[in-house]
């Protein structure tokens, strides 16, 4: 059981470095005129100068200083990393690896108070303890992960401080007030958060059960309220609003916050890190079952493996509808960069993008192959498997194919231009955005066969009809999400952007009607003996891992591109970038700073597992208080 002082920890770390997030800026701040103060020669003050919101065009009165006109000088290099990216990199590496654990704690939180939340609601016994001891062991690596979050959030802070301070002294001006705000509720969080933690125990049945849950729902609110306000930031330096075309404030927090790509960015966000918690959550079961002796333990990790893994999935599946959304609304802010993403500078980093999305749904898919195949009816789903792959590649192929290519002169000349005249037209959206939610759709379908085969078959006229009526609707769907596709090439380009729309309502659409038909068609269903859990191959654990690192590269190449949009500016067409860096560099170049990031982040959380594992050596065994009503006396297990 962990100590008090374990306990007092967990609280400690986040609090000391939660004084370095924000008081270090308002100290900033002070030393900066913010706001002129009226003059006292005069008898009467000059009428307060206006000016107008560069982007929502509403006037205001000017209430800050301009953006400064940065030179080469302005940026301070301690580190002679010149050849390697100077302080970009350096940056770049911490503020991804805070990234990181930030969003493992934010998606970790939410799904730990769902499982807690569902063995509460519970009718049985049985599963409600694998649920609350699932959920317990997962929010003791959460602890561990918090403290790395804030003590990387203190060192990320200096490292802009220090290399970028006229760049930071800006932006503290802007944002003076969501400094204060921002602490407070990491305050809040990290209070909400241990108090959820060392209370758990004590949380049996009933009300207590109850409140414990509230607890664990405020945890998650005050981390949304975190997501929004720092994602508000990100954004304002791609997309600025409340401030005039010099950079100054003009005395509307509302405007400088709702950004155009505040809303979009943090949705989007809040689903990769909901995928990103589950899926390191996913690892650590693997590990676990893998090295386990105990086959009753490996068979507890085991299907600790496949929850976390398919509530990752769930998230997974809002992505790329997410992503088009914030696509959508980049080119609605400026054409321009919506046309670098897709189409200009960073194509090919979209390209090895989408590559790296189809190889996690194959991946996915595989790992639930290799689950249906414990089943002892796996054989009358196995032939579908090869069906399924060639689906997914041909879509992935599909999804892949860029629109232009980079070629030579001769080869342009060759060919009379950069667009193939057969590939190119694969290489627009008309064909992308089929691909993948054909992709999605087939891994949904990877989902109802898993759970069909959990069950005997049966054979009468319920069941027939319920498999008829399942084939037809995913039949007409994929049918109909080609036939949209294939509608947006007879459209203009501004038009053919929201067919995305009833494509997503297509998918979800698919999803549901695939979930009532296949509950219809197991009402009555008796589930098979055989054991399902512990007996996954290695190659299934395998693909675990494989998942999890690619969605870790995949989460590093979304925030580069994002971040990559605004070219030479620190804050688009604000505040420019004049330092030696203000350059966008190669693929090759992204790719490996890319990996080194993800190789320190993992190994990082290899250095959780193994305190987490020091700490006792079966922790799935632990003392844990049985869900019974309150009054009962405690019960080991």
């Amino acid at each position: 059981m962990p100590t008090r002082n374990n306990r007092l920890q967990a609280f400690l770390f986040p609090t000391v470095f939660l004084s370095l997030l924000f008081i270090v800026p308002t100290l900033t701040i002070a030393e900066t005129p913010g706001r002129p103060a009226p003059a006292r020669s005069s008898l009467r003050s000059p009428p307060p100068e206006r000016a107008q919101d560069v982007y929502f065009q509403t006037e205001g009165i000017v209430l800050g200083e301009p953006a400064p006109k940065t030179r080469s000088t302005d940026y301070t290099s301690f580190i002679a990393l010149s050849r390697m990216g100077g302080n970009r990199v350096v940056v770049w590496a911490l503020a991804q690896q805070h990234l990181y654990f930030g969003g493992l704690v934010f998606g970790v939180l939410f799904w730990v108070t769902l499982l807690e939340l569902m063995g509460a609601l519970s009718k049985k016994k049985a599963a409600a303890r694998q649920y609350d001891r699932l959920a317990y062991e997962i929010l003791r690596l959460t602890m561990l992960a918090f403290s790395f979050t804030a003590i990387l959030g203190g060192i990320f802070l200096f490292a802009l401080l220090a290399l970028y301070p006229t760049v930071m002294k800006y932006l503290a001006g802007v944002f003076q007030p969501f400094f204060l705000v921002y602490g407070l509720l990491f305050l809040g969080l990290t209070a909400a958060a241990s108090l959820y933690y060392a209370t758990w125990r004590r949380a049996g049945a009933g009300l207590s059960k109850r409140l414990h849950i509230g607890l664990g729902v405020i945890a998650n609110l005050i981390g949304t309220a975190i997501l929004l306000l720092t994602n508000s930031w990100i954004s304002f330096m791609t997309s600025p609003s409340g401030v005039d075309a010099q950079g100054r404030f003009l005395g509307n927090y509302w405007n400088v916050l709702r950004n155009p790509l505040w809303i979009p960015t943090s949705v989007h966000r809040f689903f990769v890190h909901l995928l990103f918690g589950a899926i390191v959550i996913a690892v650590y079961a693997a590990y676990h079952a893998l090295i386990s002796r105990d086959p009753k333990e490996r068979a507890q990790y085991d299907r600790m493996g496949f929850i976390t893994l398919f509530m990752g999935t769930l998230g997974f599946f809002t992505l790329p509808f997410g992503g088009y959304w914030l696509v959508r609304e980049t080119y609605g802010y400026r054409a321009q960069m919506g046309i670098t993403q897709l189409g200009g500078l960073l194509a090919w980093l979209g390209v090895l993008l989408v590559i790296l999305v189809g190889a996690l749904f194959i991946g996915i898919n595989y790992y639930l192959w290799q689950r249906i195949d414990l089943a002892p009816g796996a054989s009358r789903y196995r032939p579908q498997f090869k069906y399924i792959l060639l689906v997914l590649t041909i879509c992935l192929i599909t999804y892949a194919t860029p629109h232009t290519l980079v070629m030579t002169p001769l080869e342009l000349k060759l060919m009379g231009g950069a667009q193939h005249p057969v590939v190119g037209n694969w290489g627009v959206e008309s064909a992308k955005q089929p691909a993948v939610n054909i992709m999605i759709v087939c891994t949904f379908w990877s989902l109802l066969l898993f759970w069909k085969s959990l069950y005997r078959r049966r054979e009468n006229f319920i069941h027939s009809l319920s498999e008829t009526a399942l084939a037809a609707v995913f039949a007409a769907g994929v049918a109909n999400l080609i036939g949209v596709g294939i509608y947006g090439y007879f459209i203009p380009a501004n038009v053919r952007i929201g067919l995305s729309v009833p494509m997503v309502m297509t998918t979800l659409s698919i999803a549901l009607f695939g979930f009532l038909l296949t509950a219809a068609s197991l009402s009555g269903a008796k589930r098979t003996d055989a054991p399902v859990w512990g007996g996954l191959s290695v190659r299934g654990y395998y693909a675990l891992f494989f998942i999890a690192v690619t969605v870790t590269w995949v989460m590093g190449l979304g925030g580069y591109r994002r971040s990559a949009l605004r070219l030479h500016w620190h804050v688009n067409e604000i505040l420019r970038d004049s330092s030696p860096w203000a350059f966008t560099p190669p693929v090759g170049f992204v790719g490996m700073v890319l990996t080194v990031n993800t190789l320190l982040f993992w190994g990082a959380v290899c250095l959780i597992f193994w305190l987490a594992k020091s700490k006792t050596a079966h922790p799935i065994q632990e003392r844990t208080r049985t869900l019974l009503p309150e009054g009962t006396p405690e019960v080991n297990r």
